[in-house]
């Protein structure tokens, strides 16, 4: 038996496979949105409804914070270790001389100096979320993979921030 050719029936068939299509986009295009905005992201939220800002990341990636001692004027750095949403690890802490605020004890973790004479403090502190004021003095500044966030010139002098790991959808809202 022949099948029906006439350009009414021909019509309903293509306009059957346009929506499957068309469904097929929709969920294709819907599954890679969910995966993108799933992915991690280091967030640097301010207080003061500035605009955020983030950078991509993944689980064992690392970045650091450096800033300037208030009492010392001498650069310390810290290492976090991204471990999860809302998951880091501070693995060590580099800084030139001996100050004020400046962890040293054994309880703090193992104090190494190295050639040039900087301090090296390996620890595992977990935090949650960092916490860091701006400021033209301390010139707070996070590294990531080559590029520098100098956070004392992206926010007002004073602003506090908030330093966290999450999902890349949770930085839209």
């Amino acid at each position: 038996m022949l099948k029906d050719r006439t350009p009414e029936s021909a019509g309903f068939r293509s306009f059957l496979k346009f929506k499957f299509v068309l469904l097929m986009s929709v969920i294709v295009i819907l599954c890679f949105l969910g995966f993108y905005a799933n992915q991690l992201v280091v967030s640097v939220n301010p207080d003061s409804g500035q605009k955020r800002l983030s950078f991509d990341t993944y689980v064992g990636d690392l970045w650091y914070i450096e800033f300037t001692h208030s009492v010392q004027k001498t650069p310390v750095q810290e290492y976090f270790l991204v471990r999860g949403v809302d998951d880091l690890l501070m693995k060590e802490t580099i800084y030139q001389s001996l100050g004020v605020g400046l962890p040293f004890l054994p309880s703090d973790g193992k104090l190494n100096v190295t050639k040039d004479g900087h301090f090296v403090l390996s620890m595992n502190r977990k935090f949650e979320t960092v916490k860091v004021r701006t400021g033209l003095e301390a010139c707070p500044r996070i590294y990531h993979s080559g590029t520098v966030y100098p956070i004392y010139e992206i926010y007002e002098p004073g602003t506090l921030v908030e330093i966290k790991v999450e999902k890349r959808y949770k930085s839209w809202l």
